[in-house]
């Protein structure tokens, strides 16, 4: 449908025009005359931004939104703008009859321009001395330094005028009630910068921070430059940062804007290319050369090369998470080798698998800390929920940034050899992943969606339904129910506005109702959490898998799937190694997980074998052994969970293996070790 330009757009573009310098208000009329000279061709209604005159106009102050508010948009790659052929010309011939008249020469009633205003411009030791009209605008300025040839002729696109100490950009909006000329800010001298140049200055060195680079593409004319003959430099550049573990970009800010980035720099990356580079970047800290400035001495340069962890099976939660917050990020991510407390066992691989099950599981045992949500998710209590548990915020904090730390060391850890995953016991709720990324839903069908992929099928949350939104209140048996005030486990309650609590909710108000409601659960009460807990992760493994990886991939790179499919069981079963000793044992077992008694125990039978009842969706590097084993039918199998290794007594039939094997995961004999 065309798109009608009101009033206060009219105004609004028209008043933003007045800032421009001549040139460009020229160049502003010409591509409005030809569309409306030439509706029918196609050329006039495509603008393209790689154009250096083009791109330089759409640095002015209001240019971009004036074009779209007249019906241009956006291509995908951010290259082009379009204006589609059913877009009404009435607003574009409206601003060009409106621009026409604004453009005529202005007559000064104070004579300003009697005097010229000089301004110094430096650039670097350079000190170059520019004289204007005394009613001069920014735009005027910087027309003038392009034209500058001492100072380099740098395009108004690129330029960044700073005044003031500690010297800070030029405001280039207008001011309220008025032109924002040269007099009217005072201006006398400005430092001169050329952005890109800074730009790529601070890429190559490796400091330049994620809000900033999607600040500066998102400048028509350096954008231009980034994503033409600079794209490889760029992306290269950008993805080193994603490698560092600095705080700095830890940031829920940062990891918005370095997704923006990625989204522009790199949107034809497949899922393959991704998880690719982030197991790369993995890959990196978990080998021998793993420190980094900020590092001590003492930290990286230690005495043994393991790290040691103890692991108390009824406190697991407890005895793990104070180990891991007492030693540095580059001492996690040392070769791990994991022990239980009075379990003579030795970690070949089998153990460290089932540490991070185990804490999977644990967390969402940890009262007050962690919930598991109806679907069975990982989230962390309400903040009012938490902060009852834990009153000191550090202590906290601390719990959450551990538990982000050892989430990190199962994506580290399982880069190592044999690159297997190292997956948890249970996966965190989607919602609490965005929030991890810093990517959190925000409009109510985005919000309900986060809430309807963590509800169980018996039983949905009226909130997830659209029906919420379309049936009175009354319809819904909910009339004189609700009010502005979200209840927490433990009986305690959150006024969602002020005294809302008392506050009924009504038909008019029920929307609003539940955007507050659903924010409050799903965003606001997890923000704490997900902030420490991102940072525990970045300081581990940095923020590839946290920018790169969507929620849905990023949960089950960490957790894999908890139900074991059919096809997931032909893969089992094709990397298989038997030994011909017990190839009959063999094929009743397989039999018993396909349609037989041990078909619903899939995830038991692969937790006794392996460690984890958890399957990778990455299953290319799953390996598995049967071998014989001394004993007849009264006999107990056995497994080597460092060799994913099950041994099998040569069974006489089918039933006595799935009786013995089914006895031995009751009893809880996960081990036998040479």
């Amino acid at each position: 449908s065309s798109q009608v330009l009101m009033g206060d757009d009219i105004e609004a573009f028209v008043a933003a025009t007045s800032q421009w310098a001549d040139d460009t208000l020229e160049l502003l009329q010409r591509l409005l005359q030809n569309v409306a000279n030439s509706p029918q061709e196609a050329k006039y209604r495509r603008l393209k931004l790689a154009n250096p005159k083009i791109g330089t106009l759409m640095e002015e102050p209001g240019a971009i939104d004036g074009f779209q508010a007249l019906g241009w948009t956006l291509s995908t790659n951010g290259d082009t703008l379009e204006l589609p052929a059913i877009a009404s010309l009435v607003p574009l011939r409206t601003v060009l009859d409106r621009t026409a008249r604004s453009s005529q020469p202005m007559v000064s009633n104070t004579g300003g321009d009697a005097v010229p205003w000089v301004v110094t411009v430096l650039r670097g030791p350079l000190r170059v001395k520019l004289e204007l009209p005394g009613s001069a605008t920014l735009a005027s300025l910087k027309a003038a330094v392009e034209q500058s040839g001492p100072l380099g002729r740098i395009p108004r696109g690129r330029q960044q005028l700073l005044a003031g100490y500690p010297p800070r950009p030029v405001p280039e909006r207008p001011t309220e009630g008025g032109l924002t000329t040269l007099a009217n800010l005072g201006l006398r001298s400005v430092m001169l910068q050329d952005i890109w140049e800074e730009t790529v200055s601070s890429l190559r060195a490796g400091t330049l921070k994620f809000c900033q680079l999607s600040e500066v593409l998102a400048r028509p004319a350096i954008r231009s430059l980034a994503f033409q003959d600079n794209h490889g430099f760029v992306l290269e550049r950008a993805r080193a940062l994603l490698r560092t573990r600095a705080a700095a970009y830890a940031a829920r800010d940062e990891m918005r804007a370095a997704r923006r980035c990625f989204c522009s720099l790199w949107p034809q990356a497949t899922y393959t290319e991704r998880i690719g580079f982030c197991n790369e970047v993995a890959a990196c800290w978990a080998s021998d050369d793993n420190s980094e400035e900020g590092d001590s001495d003492d930290e990286v340069s230690l005495d043994f090369e393991q790290l040691l962890l103890e692991v108390d099976r009824q406190q697991v939660f407890v005895s793990v998470v104070d180990q891991i917050n007492a030693v540095s990020p580059a001492k996690l991510c040392l070769p791990l080798e994991v022990t239980f407390r009075n379990e003579a066992a030795e970690d070949a691989g089998g153990l460290r698998r089932e540490f991070f099950n185990e804490f999977g599981r644990a967390m969402g045992l940890a009262e007050g800390l962690w919930r598991q949500t109806p679907g069975g998710g990982l989230a962390p209590a309400p903040h009012m929920t938490a902060s009852s548990r834990i009153p000191d915020d550090s202590q906290r904090k601390a719990a959450y940034q551990g538990c982000g730390r050892i989430f990190g060391m199962a994506l580290c850890q399982a880069a190592r050899p044999p690159k297997q995953p190292l997956l948890l016991g249970l996966p965190l709720a989607r919602f609490f992943i965005r929030a991890v990324q810093g990517d959190t839903a925000e409009a109510i069908q985005d919000l309900q969606e986060e809430l309807r992929a963590e509800q169980h099928s018996s039983s949905p949350d009226f909130r997830a339904s659209s029906a919420f939104q379309t049936r009175s209140l009354r319809e819904l048996g909910l009339e004189g129910q609700l009010t502005f005030s979200h209840a927490c486990p433990g009986g305690q309650c959150v006024d969602l506005v002020p005294g809302g609590r008392d506050i009924e909710v009504t038909d008019e108000t029920k929307e609003e109702w539940l955007r507050l409601t659903l924010r409050y659960e799903l965003v606001e009460s997890i923000e704490e959490a997900a902030a420490s807990f991102r940072m525990g992760v970045h300081e581990v493994v940095g923020g590839a898998h946290l920018v790169l990886l969507t929620a849905s991939e990023l949960g089950e790179a960490w957790s894999g799937r908890g139900v074991v499919s059919d096809d997931d069981l032909r893969t089992w079963r094709s990397r298989a190694v038997i030994s011909p000793a017990v190839r009959q044992q063999a094929e009743w077992f397989f039999e018993l997980l396909s349609v037989g008694e041990l078909r619903s125990a899939r995830g038991r039978v692969l937790k006794f074998v392996t460690g984890s009842d958890r399957w990778p969706v990455d299953s290319s590097g799953f390996n598995f052994l049967i071998e014989p084993m001394d004993g007849g039918d009264e006999t107990l199998p056995c497994a080597m969970t460092c060799g994913n290794m099950l041994q099998l007594p040569r069974y006489s039939r089918q039933q006595p293996l799935c009786d013995r094997l089914k006895q031995a995961m009751d009893w809880g004999l996960e081990f036998a070790l040479a």
